[in-house]
Parts: C-alpha cells; sequence; structure tokens
C-alpha cells in the first residue's frame, strides 16, 4: 500500500501588501479586532437531566451517601474523574474515586466494578467520560444504587429499527443526546464534569470558585482527547492555561517541568507533553498513578509520581516503536485500493493500539483499525480520516464486535479472541469504510495559512501568533510556506540521531529548523538544494531566555 499523497492548499493572493500577520488571519477570516475576545459559556442547566443529576448528588451529600466517580483510564477519563473528586472534597466530603484497568475491565462502566463499590457503601455513582452505551450494566446495577452518567461519547444506535439506545441510569448527562439542546455539542468529559461541578456550585452544593479552579484539568483533558478547540471548549482551555500555575495540582506542575515546559504549558505543550505522560498510566498498566498525580497535594508523592509516569512514557515509546515497524511493514504488503487499515496482531501491545492506528492514518490516509491479539478479549482502537463517521462504521459491523464506541473521529472496539476470524472482520470493516469514503482518494492536505519569507519568521511574529492560541483540532496551528529555498546545512539530532535541524536560506534571510522522527529525511536534504517548505512558528524559552 502507498502513503497518501500530500496536497499544499495555498491561500489566495491578496491584492494589497500586508504584513504575515494579517495574511494569515485574512486566511482565516478572522478580524483583528475580534482575537482574544472570550466566548459564550453556556448555562450548565442547558444540558438535558442535568437539573435531575444536581438533584440527586446533592440528595445523597445531605443524606451521607457514599458517593464514588467512575472514570475512564485515558487522561480525559483520568482528568474527568480527579475533577470532580476535587470539587466535592472542596465541599467537605470524602468522595471514592475509580478508575478501570484497562486489561481486565476494559473500556466503560462494568458490572462487577459497581457491585463492588455498593458492597462498600457507596450509594450514588457519578460516571464521568463513560456510561452511555453500558445499557445492560446499568439496567442489571445493584438494586439501590443510584447511578448519574456523564459523558460526551456518541450513544449507540439499533442495528435493526436505528432508535438510539440511552443506558437506563437516574439521570444521564451528554450533549452528544438526541433530545439534548445544549448549544455546543465539541464538549470532552472533562468538560462535561465541569459543567456539573459548575451547577452543584450555582445550587450552593459546592463553595463558590470551586469549578473554576478546575480548569487546568479541564484544559488537559480536553486538549489530550483532541476535542475541536472552537467556541467554548476554546475559552475553557484559554482559561485553564491562565490558571495552570495558581490553580494545577503539584504533580501536574513537576509533570509539565519533566516534559520541558516552564510556567504555565501551550495547549502544544499539553498535547505532546503532559497528554501523553498522563496517558501512559493506563496504556502500560494502571491510571490510577495518573489520578494521583492529579489529585495529590503531598509534594513528595506528587514528585514520586511524575516520576513513575516519566519512566512509563519512555516505556509507552519504546512498545510504539515496535508496534510501527511491525505494522508498516504489514501494510507496505496490503492492496493499494482498500479503504481501509485493519491490522491485528499478538505483537502489538493493547496500550498502543490508538497510538499506531493514529500515525497509520496520518501516514496512509485511510481509516485504520487496529487491534492487540492478547488476552481474553482483544481490544482495539480507530482514528478515522475525514469524511467518515468511525462510530457509525463501527455501527455497521456490530454483529462482529462485542463492544465499541468512540466519537466521531476516533474510537475503541473489542472482539472475541478467534483467529479465524481476522479476514472478515478486516473485509466488514474495510467495506463499512468504503460506504462512506466511496472512491476518496488518500490525500494529506495541508491548508496553508500565508507565504511568507524565511527573513520575516522572527521573534514579532511568532508572538503575534500567540494571538490565535490555543492550538489544536479544530483551530490548527499557523502553517506557514516558504518557497525557492535552498539548504546551507542538515544534520542529525537527539541521542539516537532520529532528529533533524536544518538551516534554510532565501533571498529575504535564514531561519533554523527542527523535525522529529524522520531520519530517513535527512539524505533528500543535501546542501544547496532547492526545496519549498512548510512549517510552524514556535517560540522556544531556554532559562527564561
Amino acid at each position: 500500500m502507498r502513503r497518501a499523497t500530500r496536497d499544499w492548499l495555498l491561500p489566495p493572493a491578496g491584492e494589497a501588501p500586508c504584513t504575515p500577520f494579517q495574511r494569515v488571519t485574512r486566511a482565516r477570516g478572522l478580524r483583528s479586532d475580534a482575537l482574544g475576545s472570550e466566548g459564550p459559556e453556556h448555562p450548565p442547566r442547558l444540558l438535558a437531566d442535568m437539573e435531575r443529576a444536581v438533584e440527586l448528588v446533592a440528595d445523597a451529600l445531605r443524606e451521607g451517601r457514599r458517593v464514588a466517580v467512575y472514570g475512564d483510564y485515558d487522561a480525559d477519563g483520568v482528568t474527568a474523574c480527579a475533577l470532580l473528586v476535587r470539587c466535592l472534597r472542596a465541599g467537605g466530603h470524602d468522595p471514592v474515586p475509580y478508575i478501570p484497568k484497562r486489561e481486565s475491565e476494559g473500556y466503560g462502566l462494568n458490572g462487577e466494578a459497581l457491585s463492588e463499590l455498593s458492597r462498600h457503601g457507596v450509594g450514588l455513582v457519578i460516571s464521568v467520560d463513560c456510561g452511555t452505551t453500558a445499557i445492560d450494566v446499568a439496567r442489571e446495577r445493584p438494586p439501590g444504587l443510584r447511578l448519574v452518567i456523564t459523558d460526551h461519547h456518541q450513544p449507540h444506535r439499533d442495528p435493526g429499527s436505528g432508535e438510539v439506545e440511552l443506558a437506563p441510569a437516574d439521570a444521564l448527562v451528554n450533549p452528544q443526546r438526541p433530545d439534548d439542546e445544549y448549544p455546543f455539542k465539541g464538549l470532552a468529559g472533562v468538560g462535561v464534569a465541569y459543567k456539573l461541578a459548575l451547577a452543584l456550585e450555582q445550587r450552593g452544593v459546592l463553595p463558590e470558585g470551586t469549578a473554576g479552579r478546575q480548569l487546568p484539568l479541564v484544559a488537559l483533558g480536553t486538549v489530550a482527547d483532541m476535542m475541536p478547540l472552537q467556541e467554548e471548549n476554546r475559552d475553557l482551555v484559554r482559561r485553564g492555561l491562565l490558571a495552570w500555575t495558581e490553580h494545577a495540582s503539584p504533580g501536574l506542575q513537576l509533570l509539565a517541568q519533566r516534559s520541558g515546559v516552564q510556567g504555565a504549558p501551550s495547549s502544544s505543550e499539553l498535547a505532546f507533553g503532559l497528554a501523553p505522560r498522563i496517558n501512559a498510566a493506563g496504556r502500560m498498566g494502571d491510571a490510577d498513578l495518573a489520578l494521583s498525580c492529579c489529585l495529590t497535594e503531598d509534594p513528595r508523592e506528587a514528585a514520586e509520581a511524575a516520576a513513575q509516569l516519566e519512566s512509563l512514557n519512555r516505556a509507552r515509546r519504546q512498545l510504539l516503536a515496535a508496534g510501527l515497524e511491525l505494522a508498516r511493514a504489514r501494510v507496505e504488503e496490503m492492496p493499494d485500493e482498500l479503504s481501509a487499515i485493519v491490522l491485528g496482531s499478538p505483537d502489538i501491545a493493547p496500550g498502543v493500539t490508538g497510538l499506531v492506528a493514529g500515525r497509520l492514518a496520518e501516514e496512509y490516509g485511510r481509516p485504520a483499525f487496529v487491534y492487540s491479539q492478547q488476552g481474553e478479549l482483544w481490544r482495539g482502537s480507530v482514528r478515522g480520516v475525514a469524511g467518515l463517521d468511525v462510530v457509525e462504521a463501527l455501527r455497521r459491523c456490530a454483529a462482529r464486535l462485542l463492544q465499541y464506541g468512540g466519537h466521531h473521529g476516533a474510537g475503541g472496539f473489542t472482539v472475541s479472541p478467534d483467529p479465524g476470524q481476522g479476514a472478515s472482520l478486516a473485509a466488514s470493516l474495510e467495506q463499512a469504510s468504503r460506504e462512506q469514503l466511496g472512491d476518496q482518494r488518500p490525500t494529506r492536505t495541508f491548508r496553508v495559512d500565508a507565504v511568507v519569507g524565511l527573513g520575516e519568521c522572527g521573534l514579532g511574529l511568532a508572538r503575534e501568533l500567540l494571538a490565535l492560541q490555543p492550538c489544536g483540532t479544530g483551530n490548527p496551528a499557523v502553517l506557514l510556506c516558504a518557497s525557492d529555498c535552498w539548504v546551507v546545512s542538515a544534520a542529525p539530532m537527539g541521542a539516537s540521531g532520529a532528529h533533524l535541524r536544518v538551516l534554510l536560506a532565501d533571498r529575504s534571510g535564514q531561519a533554523e529548523a527542527v523535525t522529529f522522527n524522520r531520519p530517513r529525511l535527512r539524505p533528500h536534504l543535501p546542501v544547496g538544494r532547492r526545496v519549498d517548505a512548510l512549517f510552524e512558528l514556535e517560540l522556544d524559552r531556554w532559562r527564561e531566555r
């Protein structure tokens, strides 16, 4: 299978001369006087079932019943769990945090876990980042156990009737509900948990200001789950970054320092520095370590949790490298006419299937379904491409799956451990993808914001571009293009030599560029070669400089 072709979409040339920053804002259709203005924050009560959820939580706290917060093992689920636990503790309560184990319990609400919590005296379970599709688990939960579900995943539709099915909870708060009228549908799981905390605060159940102090967690979980940084999310993340130094937990502050962050992180540093380290705990074993990093106020415990997460992240990188090497070799042997990549292997660790799928989807321009053939149940992840609804593709293959769920662009699934079903499963997922994508050409599209000279790419422009932050999914980092450059030098960088440092020049000046994890690029950049370059311009800080 060939890799996706690359399309560069250049902005139309403007008639009047203008600065690089003006070119960027013009290409994005932005007004400079509107940059940095706050977006709308919608009232929590607009979420369906929110008032009922607040009543249930308030009643449980008033009656002295134990409350458990049931999260998930990824960064969104961990931060959402930490947020509600921190808020309830601030109100003088002692909630029970619970994060399921990836290997033994899998994603979502688990019946045995609910029974165990009930046996230990829990009277109310609040789920975060999961629960909407746990129909049987919710229906068969222990008698008398109240259940409030807060989630943001798409609900299941009955394969026959097409009707939406919701878990029968006492309250189910999810902007993806078909009857929900909340204006913004892009909240992360931690964003929905924040809305519940805010509603409890507005009702007087929690002290004033409690929810706002958790905005660093909202920022981290929203960016980590690749939710769109648009409208309300954009403002929540921006405020969370501003509140980081004052309100982020000691563990997260130390973890940020270990990832090279000085002071408050940027959205990019959350995505590529902190999120992988938080996710490493759930991928490599026990997400309770990541939860502890978000919760603890003890400096010694915080330092220990941050150090262990750093170690797990290094191990995760090794597993990812091995999984990618195997996956790429297998994909190269697949026919080029396939609309999707479906790959199962006992040599790909369950904790890195999503990372492997993401890299394959990016490189080959096709949706990637990657599952690990390890354990009693084989678990996999999906990463989509433009034009594909991942959950809809999984729904069309529901008869071959034990469990599935996710968002529009990413999801997960579980299959029975049967090597004989590999070909039929691949055929079903391929057909479900083809039905949506048609004959769409596998392409990686790079939408350029402005064509610039290298001499224009200095600190001034980098600082101006900060007005467009936070950047991420739905609000990508500014992509610039310099044409007709020549290579002055190119040298490997890093202990393994996997990274590359390149000095480029054009008629307007010079600029140093760095590219990561592309060692095979160096032979293509001999000194003197003429190139066009696509790049992002970022501020780099070192010792306060």
